[in-house]
C-alpha cells in the first residue's frame, strides 16, 4: 500500500463542504456537553448545526453514516496537532511533553471518552449487516500515513538513543499504550500533580522500550 502524504491528507479534510463541517463540529459540541452521541437524533444534530434537517440528508444517508464520519472527522483534528508536533523540528524527548501537554490542555471527562468509544464500537458491529454502508473510516493508505508517521516520531528516540528498542512496532504500540494510559491518568487529576504524571509516562515509556535489549 502506498503511504499518501500527511499534507495531502490535511487538504482532503480542509476541503469538505462548509455544511458538512457545521455538521460535524455539531457532534464536537454534544460530545464536549457530555452527550451520549449513541443517542443524538438528526433534528438534534441539524438544530446544533443551525441548518435544516433536509440539508443533512443531502450528505449523510442515515444518523450512523453521520455519527461515523463525524467520530473520525473530530479524531483527525484532534489528533492533528499531535502529528504535526511529530513533524517539527526538535528532540524526541521535547516533542514528546510538547505532545502531552497538548493532550493536557484539550482533555475530555471520562465519561465523554466511553461515549464515544461505546458508540463507534456500535458502529463498527453494525458494519457487519450489508444494510449499513461501510462509511466514515479511513481508508488504508490514510492508516497506512498514520502509521508511518508513529513509527518515524518514536525512531527518531532510537536515533537519538533514549533508547535500545530494535522493533518499530513494537515501539509503536508502546508509545500509543503511553499516550492512553497518559488519557486515563489526566482524568483523575486536578492538574497539581501534572508534572509529575507527565515525567511518569515519559519515564515509563523510556524504560519499557529499554527493558528487552538490557544485558
Amino acid at each position: 500500500m502506498t503511504e499518501i502524504p500527511f499534507t495531502n491528507l490535511l487538504e482532503k479534510f480542509e476541503n469538505y463542504p462548509e455544511k458538512e463541517c457545521m455538521i460535524y463540529k455539531a457532534v464536537g459540541q454534544f460530545i464536549k456537553d457530555g452527550k451520549d452521541i449513541s443517542k443524538l437524533k438528526i433534528s438534534e444534530i441539524a438544530e446544533r448545526a443551525g441548518i435544516g434537517k433536509g440539508t443533512v440528508y443531502e450528505y449523510f444517508q442515515s444518523k450512523e453514516e453521520l455519527i461515523s464520519k463525524a467520530v473520525y472527522y473530530l479524531m483527525f483534528y484532534s489528533a492533528k496537532e499531535v502529528f504535526l508536533i511529530m513533524l517539527s523540528n526538535g528532540g524526541f524527548k521535547e516533542k514528546f511533553y510538547q505532545i502531552l501537554d497538548y493532550m493536557w490542555s484539550n482533555r475530555v471527562d471520562d465519561s465523554t471518552i466511553h461515549s464515544i468509544v461505546r458508540t463507534v464500537k456500535e458502529i463498527e458491529r453494525m458494519k457487519g449487516n450489508d444494510a449499513i454502508p461501510r462509511v466514515g473510516c479511513p481508508e488504508k493508505a490514510e492508516l497506512t500515513m498514520i502509521e508511518g508517521l508513529l513509527r518515524g516520531f518514536v525512531n527518531q528516540g532510537y536515533e537519538e538513543k533514549i533508547f535500545t528498542e530494535t522493533d518499530s512496532v513494537y515501539r509503536k504500540n508502546v508509545l500509543c499504550s503511553q499516550l492512553v494510559l497518559f488519557l486515563f491518568m489526566l482524568q483523575d487529576s486536578d492538574g497539581s500533580d501534572k508534572k509529575e504524571i507527565e515525567d511518569f509516562i515519559y519515564e515509563g515509556m523510556v524504560s519499557l522500550l529499554n527493558l528487552r535489549n538490557k544485558k
